[in-house]
């Protein structure tokens, strides 16, 4: 053991709502040896790192929140500010921050055999050591900035809405921007209204459904947040995203279903389409070739009105370079900017080498960053075997392509406290490390239940996919009922158990 390293039984790395999740529930259980590290300057996660104009949840609040932590939200669908205030209510409720240490980027982890400890070694030198380690730096925590030839020449003002320069004001300004996900359709209706001109380099076609959102009076926000009509609203939402699930599944006995739901959802879309988009060959261009789900849907009412909007122009030709001044696309245009908007998205578990924020050596010298980037695999996505004690959430498989993503890290982090309490009350357990013929078993039953999604046989690139086109890295193909109950249990038998 280092001398200058300081011991935590716990490091939870990251403090979006699962290292939060993970520091309650440690807490709860009056094992308060832990810390938090957190790479930024301040605790918040997607919500402190997502501030672009018009960010906000694409689920509802009444279910885009801890179960047992309620919130006087103001709106249906929540903005980042709102969300940031309630991550924020959250750290002070259970008195977090004294357990946080931020400005701390995590370099390499390295599990020691002989110790059944893991040693930590921060980009800035410094050491500690933990028993356990809880992963929750997240999925989509690394920006994907796409390469374009001539980036680096532009003259002007160029940044991922993930790292969102507000020092630099847009209104006024010619901005182009690259993408055509969640990011982009958030942002471009804010931005039209400001810009002197918008250009929007759309690259593949998004499903883009309507949604009913609206503010909530003082009244209903505290009629709602009375703990029956709390749990019944939640509990309407959550079975609404529930039944949808059907349609990104093959089962013969939903395929009634299924087929209705993304029947409703194309016509609305066409007839939308044809509404706002004048231009023949956009709006052929804006409608999906491929299913329902083969990529994220996207839910919003502002995006298509603001893409015919005067000052708004989409090119759908491709970017050839980036000029000093603006944009080459190739079919020609010389486009002048003053900024340029990277909306493209995260690296997910779609390239692995991009995706994990730092290096993880397990047992034996193993190398989890490499071993990710051939076969992306954990069991119950949140523990590999060969890497006894380290807790990573949001592992792979554990993403949700329908409903709270909240709701799979609640489950997540419950089976984790557990993991830790069960080697916590045997004495003589050090650590625990998932058999490997146990992932194994896991792991088939999650690729042929893959195989029967949208997701996995959907002829599209994503960035849930390996390479974008390969196996469903990020997803599960459970329904969100499916998944909690599944990881409700915690079993040691399932272990190999280091003494």
């Amino acid at each position: 053991m280092k001398k200058d390293a300081q011991y935590f039984e716990t490091i939870i790395i990251g403090t979006g709502f699962s290292g939060l999740l993970a520091a309650i529930g440690l807490k709860k259980k009056n094992n308060n040896d832990f810390v938090l590290l957190e790479r930024g300057s301040d605790i918040g996660g997607t919500w402190r790192d997502n501030s672009y104009p018009g960010a906000e949840v694409d689920i509802p609040t009444g279910l885009y929140s801890i179960s047992f932590i309620p919130y006087k939200f103001k709106k249906k669908y929540s903005p980042q500010s709102e969300l940031l205030e309630y991550t924020n209510y959250i750290i002070d409720k259970f008195d977090i921050r004294r357990f946080t240490k931020t400005n701390q980027s995590v370099a390499k982890l390295t599990y020691s055999d002989s110790e059944c400890l893991w040693h930590v070694v921060m980009e800035s030198g410094e050491n500690y050591i933990a028993r356990f380690i809880i992963d929750t730096s997240g999925v989509l925590a690394n920006p994907k900035t796409p390469e374009i030839e001539g980036a680096e020449s532009f003259q002007g003002t160029k940044f991922h809405t993930a790292k969102w320069d507000h020092s630099v004001p847009y209104d006024g300004k010619r901005v182009g921007i690259i993408g055509s996900g969640c990011s982009a359709a958030q942002a471009v209706p804010v931005m039209a209204s400001k810009v002197d001109k918008l250009t929007v380099f759309m690259g593949k076609a998004q499903w883009v459904i309507p949604r009913s959102d609206r503010s909530y009076s003082k009244a209903e926000r505290f009629i709602t947040n009375l703990p029956v009509i709390r749990h019944i609203k939640r509990l309407m939402i959550f079975s609404y995203h529930e039944v949808r699930f059907a349609a990104f599944r093959r089962y013969p006995f939903t395929l009634t279903i299924s087929k209705f739901i993304k029947y409703l959802y194309a016509r609305t879309l066409r007839k939308n389409l044809e509404k706002y988009i004048v231009d023949e060959k956009l709006r052929k261009h804006m409608m999906p070739d491929y299913e329902l789900g083969g990529r994220r849907v996207i839910p919003t009412n502002k995006y298509l009105p603001a893409l015919s909007r005067d000052n708004v122009d989409v090119d759908i030709s491709g970017i050839e370079r980036i000029t000093p001044t603006g944009i080459r696309t190739k079919d020609g245009k010389e486009i002048p900017l003053d900024i340029i908007v990277y909306a493209t998205g995260f690296y997910a578990y779609s390239n692995m080498k991009k995706a994990l924020s730092f290096q993880v050596y397990g047992s034996r010298g193993r190398h989890l960053n490499k071993e990710w980037e051939t076969e992306a695999v954990s069991y119950k996505g949140i523990i590999t075997s060969g890497y006894p004690n380290y807790f990573k959430v949001n592992g792979p498989n554990t993403g949700t392509g329908h409903s709270s993503q909240l709701c799979y890290m609640e489950a997540m982090v419950n089976y984790t406290i557990k993991a830790i309490c069960a080697v916590k009350r045997d004495k003589s357990i050090k650590a625990i490390d998932v058999k490997s013929h146990v992932q194994k078993e896991y792991v088939a039953k999650m690729k042929n239940t893959l195989k029967l999604t949208v997701w996995q046989s959907s002829k599209c690139s994503a960035f849930y996919r390996k390479n974008m086109t390969g196996e469903v890295t990020s997803l599960s193909p459970e329904s969100v009922v499916n998944f909690i109950f599944s990881r409700k249990w915690f079993r040691l038998k399932d272990y190999n158990l280091l003494k």
